[in-house]
């Protein structure tokens, strides 16, 4: 039975909450129709944002066979080591990189459409919309850079023919752009452009000159509520802005994909963009490399102009001794011995070759800083496994700093690292090559001995022989030099001839592949319609969760047991005495359901003495109690209403009676009982005024002359309505409680305090006071089917429908009586 009972209990409750939500059921329609129309707006005016993207893949550089180990590239930075992937990410977005992709498109100007909603017939920013105009340009605009220009001016052109056109611009505090030294220089305070050119005509003021060129074959007009401009960006603006809308990320950590991807609002700009900025970095990367290969070439080239004037001196000295000497050959022993000795030779060859190598490496730390065009070691057959690796991690620490001078991270504290690192590494090879130095010194002295024994052994020969063996073997010496100088240089053009890219593109950015990133239409419209629905909800239940007043019937009896006697209407008129024979509108049969109920309440019994009160002033006691007395007037009962509020008597007034006499005059003798008595002029109501204001009110009610005259009242009249001073500020009307049988506690809608009636409730029930009923006052129509069912259409004849109902207006009609 309990469970049945709590199932019941939640049932009611959603029924009360659904039909507090139907009485503000307009809050709703104008809500979603609000919201929904700013969602339209909304997709209309914001500027979309497309997003697109490209991928790369890193090559193996070590799958080519000109860069195994021993090769004369190895070393290159790009070709023998593995490539460092977040190095080249930060090379992509670099702020070099962006700026090199900038000028490549020519993006110093920007052509836009704009355009209002509604046909332009209100011109407000909100409700404007511009979209920038990039495939199908209608003009094309030459800037002269070596004048100022005004940057983010709109210039508004309007193509008159084929042959002029008009334009229009006016700014204040204006900034002013050099485009050669790209940087802004000065703000100026007014520009205005305007005036009628030709196609071509140069265009040249304080702080602009350019030239407008119709795009060949372009019959561009822009609808009658579409104007169209163009504006002057800045350089380094724009690098630093499309800096922020890259990415470069790496599918995964075994992956070698790069995915770079871009936010814009042109889909075919950023996707023309997109793919002007992965050329730029193959052919940078390409680029790279060949230089690498070409200062190995000329590094080789400058030491093969050096070994080929000595062996062409070395060869025409040989060859004119044999021809003064008639000698082509030398003997066995000495052939044995130039062997040898060509064998050392060689092997000095290459001893030397490396010690100018370590010259050249100590020269290069001496002059340069960037580490970049450094020749590896092993193009001068330099074998040594410690040095390559050295050299490699100081061109990776190089790359890494140039990538981050690139980036505009000049006080980041990762560069300070590197640079630290750097001449470490540095310190490092310079010991390296010192140490590597003194060897091959070691290794020469050792190879000079052996060559020296081998001269002495020659010394024997005779003179003419001997002398064919040193020319000999000096010629042998520089053509294995020369011989050796070549072989690397075809090497190194080989190498140069291979190079490609380390990157590929594997797939470009392409216009069907941007997507519209914001704003979503769908996801916009079903957001508004979902606020739009939970907005009012939220300030519905606040509303009712904020509210200190009282609101209706259900939250009286959810506040107290003291039954509810029934409920008065609205009072529309200015009357207060709103009763009369021939009224039949909801509010006086609001009355007559009172005085029927109150029938009901005291069992039929005759002489019935009615007292109104309520917690506070304003909440209509007074009016309550003269229609009430009203209503048994003309229900034919002789009926007495008694102002007994001797604090601030006003009931006179509503009869427009006067007050000179009345219950405090008669309390204290001076006026008999029958003087004080006033005819209304309703039949069969009499009205008894509070009199002058008593200095002691609360002991005069409290005398037993007021029972005398209350029960001498009560031997003259039918119902005698008593309307008492409110309960929440005075204590008056409990003493008169004690003459009553029935009291009447006026709550008005919307207006009493729940606190105050809370407060006077509880004092009622504390002093016990018997027969207390409440009467809601001042109901409006609105919250009749949620509270009090379908009284108030019952009781009019005919009432029209507010237009936010859902009959738009229609006529509700009652059946006839």
């Amino acid at each position: 039975m309990k469970k049945t009972e709590e199932i019941f209990q939640q049932k009611t409750d959603y029924k009360d909450l659904v039909f507090k939500l139907w009485r503000f059921k307009h809050w709703f329609v104008i809500s979603f129709v609000v919201l929904i129309s700013g969602a339209y707006i909304f997709n209309k005016v914001t500027p979309a944002i497309f997003k697109n993207k490209t991928t790369l893949l890193l090559k193996d550089t070590q799958s080519n066979s000109f860069l195994q180990s021993g090769d004369v590239m190895q070393g290159f930075g790009l070709f023998g080591a593995n490539q460092n992937i977040e190095n080249e990410l930060g090379v992509l977005t670099s702020y070099s990189m962006i700026y090199d992709a900038v000028n490549v498109l020519n993006l110093e100007t920007s052509i836009y459409s704009e355009k209002y909603l509604f046909g332009g017939i209100i011109k407000h920013k909100a409700l404007r919309s511009v979209d920038e105009v990039y495939l199908d340009k209608p003009i094309r605009i030459s800037i002269n850079k070596s004048v100022y220009q005004p940057i983010d001016l709109p210039i508004y052109f309007t193509i008159l023919n084929d042959k002029e056109f008009t334009i229009e611009a006016k700014g204040e505090n204006v900034l002013i752009y050099d485009y050669i030294e790209d940087r802004i220089v000065t703000i100026a305070s007014k520009v205005n452009i305007e005036g009628t050119y030709k196609f071509g005509e140069e265009i040249k003021g304080q702080n602009y000159d350019f030239r407008v060129h119709l795009t060949p074959g372009q019959t561009y007009s822009p609808p009658k509520d579409e104007r169209t401009f163009f504006s002057f960006n800045s350089i380094s603006y724009l690098t630093m802005f499309y800096q922020g809308s890259i990415s470069a990320i790496v599918t995964s950590r075994t992956s070698s994909l790069v995915v770079i991807s871009m936010n814009g609002n042109n889909l075919f700009k950023i996707t023309d963009f997109l793919n002007t900025l992965s050329n730029s970095y193959l052919q940078r990367n390409l680029e790279r490399k060949n230089r690498i290969a070409i200062n190995t070439v000329k590094f080789i080239d400058s030491q093969i102009s050096e070994v080929a004037d000595s062996l062409t001196y070395a060869e025409s000295k040989l060859q004119n001794f044999r021809t003064s000497n008639r000698v082509m050959d030398i003997g066995f022993q000495g052939q044995q011995s130039l062997e040898r000795m060509n064998q050392l030779e060689g092997e000095r060859a290459l001893l030397i070759m490396q010690k100018k190598y370590y010259d050249y490496i100590r020269g290069y730390f001496e002059r340069n800083t960037d580490m970049s065009d450094l020749i590896a070691p092993s193009s001068m057959n330099v074998q040594d496994a410690i040095l390559n690796q050295l050299i490699t991690q100081l061109i990776t620490l190089n790359a890494d700093r140039n990538n981050l001078l690139q980036q505009g991270n000049i006080k980041n504290l990762r560069l300070n690292t590197i640079e630290v690192q750097i001449t470490n590494v540095k310190n490092t090879i310079i010991e390296n090559i010192n140490s590597n130095a003194a060897t091959t010194e070691m290794a020469l002295q050792d190879i000079n001995n052996r060559v020296a024994r081998i001269s002495s052994e020659m010394s024997r020969i005779p003179s003419t022989e001997r002398q064919l063996l040193g020319m000999e073997r000096s010629f042998k010496l520089n053509d294995a030099i020369y011989t050796f100088l070549l072989q690397k240089r075809s090497e190194a053009q080989i190498a140069r001839a291979s190079n490609a890219p380390d990157y590929d593109v594997i797939d470009p950015a392409r216009y069907v592949t941007a997507t519209k990133i914001f704003p979503k239409s769908n996801l916009s419209f079903m957001i508004a319609g979902l606020m739009g629905l939970v907005l009012p909800f939220i300030v519905i239940v606040l509303r009712d969760f904020l509210n200190v007043k009282i609101s209706g019937k259900k939250e009286i009896e959810s506040m107290t047991a003291f039954p509810i006697l029934g409920h008065v209407f609205n009072n529309d008129t200015k009357e207060n005495i709103v009763i009369n024979e021939t009224t039949n509108s909801p509010i006086s049969e609001s009355f007559r359901s009172i005085r029927t109920n109150l029938q009901f309440y005291a069992k039929g019994k005759e002489k019935q003495i009615f007292l109104v009160t309520s917690s506070y002033t304003g909440e209509g006691k007074s009016f309550v109690a003269q229609n009430l007395a009203a209503v048994y007037a003309l229900y034919g009962k002789k009926t007495l209403i008694i102002g007994f509020d001797l604090r601030r008597p006003k009931l006179y007034q509503d009869f427009k009676l006067n007050n000179q006499k009345g219950i405090s005059t008669a309390l204290i003798n001076q006026t008999a009982l029958p003087d004080i008595i006033q005819s209304t002029h309703i039949k069969n109501l009499d009205f008894i005024s509070a009199g002058p204001i008593p200095p002691n009110p609360l002991e005069l009610i409290s005398s037993e002359k007021t029972e005398e005259l209350i029960n001498e009242l009560r031997n003259h009249y039918d119902y005698i309505i008593i309307d008492s001073p409110p309960i929440g500020v005075v204590s008056d009307a409990y003493l008169l409680m004690r003459f009553s049988d029935v009291n009447l506690f006026i709550v008005r809608q919307d207006f009493t305090n729940k606190e105050a009636f809370s407060n006077s409730i509880n004092l009622l029930k504390q002093k016990n006071v018997p027969h207390v009923s409440i009467v809601i006052n001042d109901v409006k129509a609105k919250g009749l089917m949620y509270d009090y069912g379908y009284e108030y259409t019952y009781y009019s004849d005919e009432k029209k429908e507010p237009w936010y109902y859902f009959g738009f207006g229609r006529k509700h009609v009652s059946p006839k009586k």
